[in-house]
Protein backbone atom coordinates (compact mmCIF):
# COMPACT_ATOMS: atom_id res chain seq x y z
CA UNK A 1 0.00 0.00 0.00
CA UNK A 2 1.32 3.46 -0.64
CA UNK A 3 1.90 6.12 2.13
CA UNK A 4 -1.08 7.82 3.44
CA UNK A 5 -1.76 11.56 3.32
CA UNK A 6 -3.98 12.38 6.04
CA UNK A 7 -6.30 15.22 5.04
CA UNK A 8 -7.48 18.03 7.51
CA UNK A 9 -10.80 19.13 5.98
CA UNK A 10 -11.30 23.21 6.83
CA UNK A 11 -15.23 21.44 7.83
CA UNK A 12 -13.46 18.82 10.26
CA UNK A 13 -11.19 21.08 11.80
CA UNK A 14 -13.35 24.19 12.55
CA UNK A 15 -15.83 21.27 14.39
CA UNK A 16 -13.24 20.24 17.01
CA UNK A 17 -12.26 23.88 17.68
CA UNK A 18 -10.65 24.94 20.54
CA UNK A 19 -8.69 21.56 20.60
CA UNK A 20 -7.40 22.25 17.10
CA UNK A 21 -6.01 25.98 17.66
CA UNK A 22 -2.65 24.59 18.06
CA UNK A 23 -2.31 21.00 16.24
CA UNK A 24 -3.43 19.29 13.16
CA UNK A 25 -6.55 16.51 13.98
CA UNK A 26 -4.07 13.59 13.37
CA UNK A 27 -2.49 14.80 16.84
CA UNK A 28 -5.19 14.54 18.71
CA UNK A 29 -4.97 11.84 21.08
CA UNK A 30 -7.48 9.29 21.55
CA UNK A 31 -6.82 6.22 24.15
CA UNK A 32 -3.39 5.90 24.31
CA UNK A 33 -1.85 6.72 20.99
CA UNK A 34 -2.63 9.76 18.74
CA UNK A 35 -4.78 9.56 15.19
CA UNK A 36 -1.75 9.49 13.25
CA UNK A 37 0.26 6.88 15.49
CA UNK A 38 -2.94 4.69 15.04
CA UNK A 39 -2.84 5.15 11.21
CA UNK A 40 0.93 3.95 11.58
CA UNK A 41 0.43 0.71 13.57
CA UNK A 42 -2.72 -0.37 11.22
CA UNK A 43 -1.68 0.36 7.68
CA UNK A 44 2.15 -0.24 8.46
CA UNK A 45 3.23 2.65 6.00
CA UNK A 46 4.82 5.72 6.54
CA UNK A 47 2.04 8.68 7.02
CA UNK A 48 1.94 12.58 6.53
CA UNK A 49 -0.47 15.28 7.16
CA UNK A 50 -1.90 18.17 4.76
CA UNK A 51 -3.13 20.90 7.13
CA UNK A 52 -5.48 23.43 7.03
CA UNK A 53 -5.49 27.44 6.91
CA UNK A 54 -2.34 28.63 9.16
CA UNK A 55 -1.24 25.58 10.27
CA UNK A 56 0.18 24.80 7.16
CA UNK A 57 2.44 27.94 6.51
CA UNK A 58 3.97 26.54 9.88
CA UNK A 59 4.22 23.14 9.92
CA UNK A 60 3.83 22.70 6.13
CA UNK A 61 1.78 20.58 3.78
CA UNK A 62 2.31 16.57 2.56
CA UNK A 63 3.89 15.96 -0.30
CA UNK A 64 2.68 14.82 -3.61
CA UNK A 65 0.48 11.66 -2.84
CA UNK A 66 -1.88 8.82 -4.29
CA UNK A 67 -3.86 7.68 -1.19
CA UNK A 68 -5.65 10.16 0.75
CA UNK A 69 -7.84 9.81 4.20
CA UNK A 70 -10.10 12.36 5.96
CA UNK A 71 -7.94 13.03 9.24
CA UNK A 72 -10.75 12.65 11.26
CA UNK A 73 -11.80 9.09 10.19
CA UNK A 74 -10.77 6.77 13.58
CA UNK A 75 -8.83 3.78 11.86
CA UNK A 76 -9.77 -0.03 12.18
CA UNK A 77 -8.36 -3.32 11.10
CA UNK A 78 -11.17 -3.10 8.64
CA UNK A 79 -10.76 0.20 7.02
CA UNK A 80 -7.01 -0.44 7.06
CA UNK A 81 -7.41 -3.23 4.27
CA UNK A 82 -10.37 -1.60 2.65
CA UNK A 83 -7.35 0.88 1.52
CA UNK A 84 -5.26 -1.72 0.47
CA UNK A 85 -7.79 -2.84 -2.34
CA UNK A 86 -8.70 0.29 -3.08
CA UNK A 87 -8.34 0.94 -6.67
CA UNK A 88 -6.85 4.02 -8.87
CA UNK A 89 -10.16 6.32 -9.50
CA UNK A 90 -11.92 4.81 -6.21
CA UNK A 91 -13.44 6.24 -3.46
CA UNK A 92 -14.38 5.28 0.21
CA UNK A 93 -17.33 6.61 2.06
CA UNK A 94 -19.09 6.33 5.14
CA UNK A 95 -23.00 5.32 5.52
CA UNK A 96 -24.09 8.88 5.32
CA UNK A 97 -22.29 9.67 1.90
CA UNK A 98 -19.48 11.67 3.54
CA UNK A 99 -16.17 10.59 1.68
CA UNK A 100 -13.61 8.47 3.75
CA UNK A 101 -10.51 8.05 1.33
CA UNK A 102 -9.72 8.13 -2.36
CA UNK A 103 -6.73 7.01 -4.67
CA UNK A 104 -6.41 9.14 -7.69
CA UNK A 105 -3.96 8.99 -10.36
CA UNK A 106 -2.98 12.24 -9.76
CA UNK A 107 -2.73 14.44 -6.39
CA UNK A 108 -6.16 16.12 -6.21
CA UNK A 109 -7.69 17.85 -2.76
CA UNK A 110 -10.57 16.96 -0.71
CA UNK A 111 -12.35 19.97 -2.68
CA UNK A 112 -11.69 18.33 -5.86
CA UNK A 113 -12.28 15.13 -5.00
CA UNK A 114 -15.94 16.31 -3.86
CA UNK A 115 -16.31 18.14 -7.67
CA UNK A 116 -15.20 15.24 -9.17
CA UNK A 117 -17.48 12.75 -7.22
CA UNK A 118 -20.45 15.00 -7.88
CA UNK A 119 -19.44 14.95 -11.66
CA UNK A 120 -18.73 10.69 -11.80
CA UNK A 121 -15.34 11.53 -11.67
CA UNK A 122 -14.65 8.69 -8.97
CA UNK A 123 -15.85 5.06 -8.31
CA UNK A 124 -17.95 4.96 -4.90
CA UNK A 125 -17.48 1.86 -2.22
CA UNK A 126 -18.99 2.25 0.81
CA UNK A 127 -17.69 1.33 4.69
CA UNK A 128 -18.03 1.59 7.57
CA UNK A 129 -15.91 4.25 9.43
CA UNK A 130 -16.52 6.44 12.45
CA UNK A 131 -15.00 10.03 12.53
CA UNK A 132 -14.42 12.40 15.57
CA UNK A 133 -17.05 15.32 14.32
CA UNK A 134 -17.13 16.96 18.08
CA UNK A 135 -14.64 17.26 20.56
CA UNK A 136 -17.31 15.80 23.34
CA UNK A 137 -17.37 12.67 21.47
CA UNK A 138 -13.58 12.31 22.77
CA UNK A 139 -15.25 11.63 26.23
CA UNK A 140 -17.56 8.58 24.72
CA UNK A 141 -14.40 7.28 22.89
CA UNK A 142 -11.65 7.55 24.97
CA UNK A 143 -12.20 4.41 27.44
CA UNK A 144 -12.93 2.19 24.18
CA UNK A 145 -9.84 3.36 22.24
CA UNK A 146 -7.61 2.52 25.54
CA UNK A 147 -8.62 -1.12 24.83
CA UNK A 148 -7.75 -1.31 20.66
CA UNK A 149 -4.44 0.67 21.89
CA UNK A 150 -3.78 -2.08 24.22
CA UNK A 151 -4.35 -4.34 21.86
CA UNK A 152 -2.61 -2.92 19.11
CA UNK A 153 0.53 -2.37 20.50
CA UNK A 154 0.33 -6.24 21.64
CA UNK A 155 0.25 -5.47 25.71
CA UNK A 156 0.32 -8.34 27.93
CA UNK A 157 0.22 -8.10 31.53
CA UNK A 158 3.00 -7.14 33.54
CA UNK A 159 2.94 -6.68 37.33
CA UNK A 160 6.02 -6.15 39.63
CA UNK A 161 5.80 -7.13 42.92
CA UNK A 162 4.36 -5.04 45.29
CA UNK A 163 1.58 -3.60 43.42
CA UNK A 164 -2.52 -4.57 44.50
CA UNK A 165 -4.51 -5.63 41.19
CA UNK A 166 -7.76 -6.22 40.89
CA UNK A 167 -9.79 -8.20 38.47
CA UNK A 168 -8.20 -10.11 35.23
CA UNK A 169 -8.47 -7.69 32.65
CA UNK A 170 -4.57 -6.90 31.26
CA UNK A 171 -1.83 -5.22 33.16
CA UNK A 172 1.11 -3.31 32.08
CA UNK A 173 3.69 -1.44 34.19
CA UNK A 174 6.56 -0.67 32.58
CA UNK A 175 9.87 -1.40 33.59
CA UNK A 176 11.22 2.08 34.59
CA UNK A 177 7.55 2.97 36.64
CA UNK A 178 7.43 3.45 40.32
CA UNK A 179 4.39 2.32 41.75
CA UNK A 180 4.23 2.40 44.97
CA UNK A 181 1.40 0.61 47.44
CA UNK A 182 -1.26 1.49 44.79
CA UNK A 183 -4.23 -0.20 43.56
CA UNK A 184 -5.04 -1.45 40.02
CA UNK A 185 -8.59 -2.43 39.21
CA UNK A 186 -8.46 -4.22 36.30
CA UNK A 187 -12.07 -5.65 36.37
CA UNK A 188 -13.78 -3.71 34.03
CA UNK A 189 -10.97 -2.26 32.22
CA UNK A 190 -7.70 -2.63 31.20
CA UNK A 191 -4.64 -0.55 33.18
CA UNK A 192 -1.29 1.17 31.04
CA UNK A 193 1.25 2.85 33.16
CA UNK A 194 4.01 4.12 30.81
CA UNK A 195 7.77 4.41 31.05
CA UNK A 196 9.22 6.81 33.92
CA UNK A 197 5.38 7.42 35.20
CA UNK A 198 5.19 7.68 39.41
CA UNK A 199 2.44 6.29 41.31
CA UNK A 200 2.74 7.50 44.78
CA UNK A 201 1.42 5.38 47.37
CA UNK A 202 -2.68 5.35 48.14
CA UNK A 203 -3.97 5.76 44.75
CA UNK A 204 -6.55 3.83 42.71
CA UNK A 205 -7.24 3.58 39.52
CA UNK A 206 -9.95 1.89 37.80
CA UNK A 207 -9.62 0.70 34.21
CA UNK A 208 -9.54 1.31 31.14
CA UNK A 209 -6.69 4.03 32.29
CA UNK A 210 -3.79 5.18 31.04
CA UNK A 211 -0.99 6.77 32.36
CA UNK A 212 1.78 7.93 29.66
CA UNK A 213 5.32 8.61 29.79
CA UNK A 214 6.78 10.91 32.92
CA UNK A 215 3.19 11.31 34.27
CA UNK A 216 2.94 11.92 37.93
CA UNK A 217 -0.02 10.66 40.49
CA UNK A 218 -0.04 12.15 43.64
CA UNK A 219 -0.38 10.29 46.68
CA UNK A 220 -4.34 9.43 47.50
CA UNK A 221 -5.38 10.11 43.66
CA UNK A 222 -8.64 8.45 42.39
CA UNK A 223 -8.91 7.90 38.68
CA UNK A 224 -12.12 6.29 37.05
CA UNK A 225 -12.29 4.71 34.24
CA UNK A 226 -11.92 6.14 30.60
CA UNK A 227 -8.79 8.38 32.16
CA UNK A 228 -5.69 8.86 29.46
CA UNK A 229 -2.91 11.19 31.53
CA UNK A 230 -0.83 12.31 28.50
CA UNK A 231 3.04 12.81 28.36
CA UNK A 232 4.28 15.25 31.94
CA UNK A 233 0.96 15.07 32.80
CA UNK A 234 1.04 15.87 37.05
CA UNK A 235 -2.76 15.08 38.89
CA UNK A 236 -4.12 14.60 41.97
CA UNK A 237 -7.85 14.77 43.75
CA UNK A 238 -10.61 12.63 41.67
CA UNK A 239 -10.37 12.09 38.20
CA UNK A 240 -13.46 10.49 36.37
CA UNK A 241 -13.29 9.72 32.28
CA UNK A 242 -10.76 12.87 31.18
CA UNK A 243 -8.67 12.48 28.51
CA UNK A 244 -5.19 14.69 29.05
CA UNK A 245 -3.50 15.29 25.90
CA UNK A 246 -0.14 16.05 28.30
CA UNK A 247 1.87 18.74 29.56
CA UNK A 248 -0.93 19.95 31.67
CA UNK A 249 -1.49 19.90 36.21
CA UNK A 250 -4.22 19.12 38.17
CA UNK A 251 -2.22 18.43 40.48
CA UNK A 252 -4.37 19.13 44.19
CA UNK A 253 -7.85 17.94 45.40
CA UNK A 254 -11.06 18.85 43.21
CA UNK A 255 -13.27 16.41 41.01
CA UNK A 256 -12.80 16.54 37.10
CA UNK A 257 -15.05 14.58 35.29
CA UNK A 258 -15.89 13.73 31.37
CA UNK A 259 -13.97 15.93 30.21
CA UNK A 260 -10.94 16.78 27.42
CA UNK A 261 -7.83 18.88 28.42
CA UNK A 262 -5.69 20.34 25.82
CA UNK A 263 -1.37 20.65 26.32
CA UNK A 264 0.06 22.93 28.97
CA UNK A 265 -3.02 23.53 31.25
CA UNK A 266 -2.84 24.32 34.99
CA UNK A 267 -5.88 23.84 37.46
CA UNK A 268 -5.30 25.75 40.52
CA UNK A 269 -6.20 23.87 43.58
CA UNK A 270 -9.58 22.87 44.41
CA UNK A 271 -10.95 23.45 40.70
CA UNK A 272 -13.99 21.23 39.87
CA UNK A 273 -16.29 21.20 37.22
CA UNK A 274 -19.63 19.70 37.24
CA UNK A 275 -20.65 16.79 35.00
CA UNK A 276 -24.57 16.21 35.51
CA UNK A 277 -27.46 18.61 35.14
CA UNK A 278 -29.86 18.88 37.95
CA UNK A 279 -32.33 18.18 36.02
CA UNK A 280 -30.76 15.46 34.61
CA UNK A 281 -31.37 16.32 30.48
CA UNK A 282 -28.70 15.76 28.11
CA UNK A 283 -26.13 18.35 27.97
CA UNK A 284 -25.47 21.51 25.45
CA UNK A 285 -22.61 22.43 24.72
CA UNK A 286 -21.28 25.68 22.71
CA UNK A 287 -19.47 25.39 19.34
CA UNK A 288 -16.98 28.17 18.48
CA UNK A 289 -17.94 27.33 14.57
CA UNK A 290 -21.07 27.93 14.65
CA UNK A 291 -21.06 30.26 17.70
CA UNK A 292 -24.16 28.40 18.75
CA UNK A 293 -25.31 25.81 21.62
CA UNK A 294 -25.67 22.01 20.50
CA UNK A 295 -27.42 19.14 22.07
CA UNK A 296 -24.48 16.51 22.86
CA UNK A 297 -27.20 13.29 23.73
CA UNK A 298 -24.68 13.11 26.73
CA UNK A 299 -25.99 13.00 30.60
CA UNK A 300 -22.79 13.10 31.73
CA UNK A 301 -20.27 15.60 29.84
CA UNK A 302 -18.07 17.92 32.03
CA UNK A 303 -15.40 20.55 30.33
CA UNK A 304 -13.36 21.00 26.48
CA UNK A 305 -10.63 23.07 27.78
CA UNK A 306 -8.06 24.37 24.56
CA UNK A 307 -4.22 24.26 25.55
CA UNK A 308 -2.61 27.16 27.56
CA UNK A 309 -5.78 28.06 29.60
CA UNK A 310 -6.11 28.11 33.59
CA UNK A 311 -8.18 28.52 36.29
CA UNK A 312 -7.92 30.38 39.82
CA UNK A 313 -7.91 28.12 42.83
CA UNK A 314 -11.62 27.21 43.98
CA UNK A 315 -12.69 27.74 40.63
CA UNK A 316 -16.86 26.21 40.13
CA UNK A 317 -16.91 25.56 36.12
CA UNK A 318 -20.63 24.48 34.98
CA UNK A 319 -21.81 21.29 33.61
CA UNK A 320 -20.81 21.50 29.63
CA UNK A 321 -18.02 24.23 30.21
CA UNK A 322 -16.18 25.33 26.87
CA UNK A 323 -12.91 27.45 27.29
CA UNK A 324 -10.59 28.21 24.59
CA UNK A 325 -6.44 28.79 24.53
CA UNK A 326 -4.94 30.56 26.75
CA UNK A 327 -7.92 31.80 29.05
CA UNK A 328 -7.31 32.67 32.07
CA UNK A 329 -10.69 31.73 34.70
CA UNK A 330 -10.84 33.33 38.00
CA UNK A 331 -14.18 35.00 38.93
CA UNK A 332 -15.99 35.37 42.12
CA UNK A 333 -18.93 33.42 40.64
CA UNK A 334 -19.01 30.34 38.10
CA UNK A 335 -18.07 31.15 34.74
CA UNK A 336 -19.81 31.63 31.85
CA UNK A 337 -20.15 28.25 29.60
CA UNK A 338 -18.12 29.06 27.02
CA UNK A 339 -15.19 30.78 28.08
CA UNK A 340 -13.11 32.83 25.01
CA UNK A 341 -9.78 31.67 23.63
CA UNK A 342 -6.95 34.79 25.34
CA UNK A 343 -9.67 35.82 27.98
CA UNK A 344 -8.71 37.24 31.30
CA UNK A 345 -10.91 36.74 34.01
CA UNK A 346 -13.52 34.35 32.85
CA UNK A 347 -15.94 36.49 32.00
CA UNK A 348 -14.92 39.26 29.98
CA UNK A 349 -14.68 39.48 26.07
CA UNK A 350 -11.93 37.55 24.43
CA UNK A 351 -8.95 38.49 23.35
CA UNK A 352 -8.40 40.28 26.99
CA UNK A 353 -5.37 38.60 27.91
CA UNK A 354 -2.66 40.40 25.73
CA UNK A 355 -0.64 38.58 23.49
CA UNK A 356 2.89 38.76 24.34
CA UNK A 357 1.74 38.09 27.93
CA UNK A 358 0.12 35.14 27.20
CA UNK A 359 3.50 34.05 25.01
CA UNK A 360 5.95 35.31 27.79
CA UNK A 361 3.91 32.82 30.14
CA UNK A 362 3.51 29.85 27.80
CA UNK A 363 7.31 30.70 27.49
CA UNK A 364 8.29 29.78 31.00
CA UNK A 365 5.58 26.87 31.52
CA UNK A 366 7.32 24.74 28.51
CA UNK A 367 10.68 25.86 29.50
CA UNK A 368 10.05 24.13 33.16
CA UNK A 369 9.41 20.69 30.85
CA UNK A 370 12.72 21.86 28.30
CA UNK A 371 10.46 22.57 25.67
CA UNK A 372 11.78 25.78 23.72
CA UNK A 373 9.44 28.04 22.65
CA UNK A 374 11.22 28.59 19.45
CA UNK A 375 10.20 31.35 16.42
CA UNK A 376 8.00 28.54 14.99
CA UNK A 377 5.73 28.68 18.12
CA UNK A 378 5.82 32.22 18.68
CA UNK A 379 4.35 32.20 14.53
CA UNK A 380 2.07 30.06 15.60
CA UNK A 381 0.79 32.21 18.61
CA UNK A 382 0.33 34.97 16.88
CA UNK A 383 -1.75 32.90 13.87
CA UNK A 384 -3.83 31.19 16.80
CA UNK A 385 -4.35 35.16 18.10
CA UNK A 386 -5.81 36.33 15.09
CA UNK A 387 -7.49 33.35 13.69
CA UNK A 388 -9.33 32.38 17.28
CA UNK A 389 -10.13 36.45 17.53
CA UNK A 390 -12.21 36.23 13.85
CA UNK A 391 -13.58 32.56 14.55
CA UNK A 392 -14.77 33.60 17.76
CA UNK A 393 -16.49 36.94 16.96
CA UNK A 394 -18.51 35.16 13.94
CA UNK A 395 -16.20 36.15 11.06
CA UNK A 396 -16.09 33.90 8.06
CA UNK A 397 -12.96 31.85 7.18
Amino acid sequence: MDRIILVDTPEDWKFLLPLTYFREIPNIRLGILNIREKWEKYAGVPIEVEPVFYLKEIFGGASPGRLFVRSSVLPTPELSRALSELKEGECLTDEEGEWVACRTETSVLPEEMAARRSEGGFDIRRVAARRLRRPWEAVELNGYEIERDGRLLGLESRIPPGIQVLGTRPVYVDPSAEVDAAVLDAREGPVYVGPNVRIFPFSYLKGPVAVLNHSLVKAGTRIYNGTTLGPWTKVGGEIKNVLFFGYSNKGHDGFLGDAVVGQWVNFGAGTSNSNLKNNYSPVRMYVPATRTYESTGRQFLGLVMGDHSKTAINTSLNTGTVAGVSANIFTRDFPPKFIPSFNWGGDAPGHTYHLERAKETARKVMQRRQIPFDERMERLFDAVWAFSARIEQGNQI
